[in-house]
């Protein structure tokens, strides 16, 4: 079901990491370099949109869950897999954006793994589009 438009979020991670390995070389946009705290800063940023994701997706899982037709269902668990992978892949665009900055590639590999390990983990499973299937008060999403 969404796991199409999934697949396509995750693919374009390591498309990011190509091309911050292709521009890299050419040197850094910011000269002089950047501070410590606004890497570190973007950082933190970048970790709790992670959190955020995670948030979202069981929040608008489980209210998926509470619609009266399989359709609405079903669309709404649709909808709460691709936001919450789009927002995963922000942390993918925030380490490329810190790489092409700081001209250091480690920050777009680095983001780039941790959102793409995350998308791992938050895969639309079948159990949960199965648990849809049924009565909404009888098997919520959790």
């Amino acid at each position: 079901m969404p796991t199409g438009v999934c697949f396509a979020i995750l693919v374009s991670v390591p498309v990011d990491m190509v091309i911050a390995w292709v521009l890299v070389p050419q040197g850094s946009l910011v000269d002089g370099g950047m501070t410590t705290a606004i890497l570190f800063g973007r950082s933190g940023a970048a970790v709790g949109l992670l959190m955020v994701a995670n948030a979202v997706s069981s929040r608008m899982k489980s209210e998926a869950a509470k619609k009266s037709t399989l359709g609405e269902r079903l669309s709404a668990f649709r909808t709460a897999a691709i936001i919450a992978f789009a927002m995963r892949e922000g942390v993918a665009i925030i380490g490329l954006v810190l790489t092409l900055l700081s001209g250091n590639l480690n920050w777009c590999l680095g983001f780039g793994a941790l959102a793409m390990f995350s998308m791992l983990l938050g895969w639309p499973r079948r159990s949960e589009m199965e648990g849809l299937t049924s009565d909404p008060a009888a098997a919520p999403i959790v």
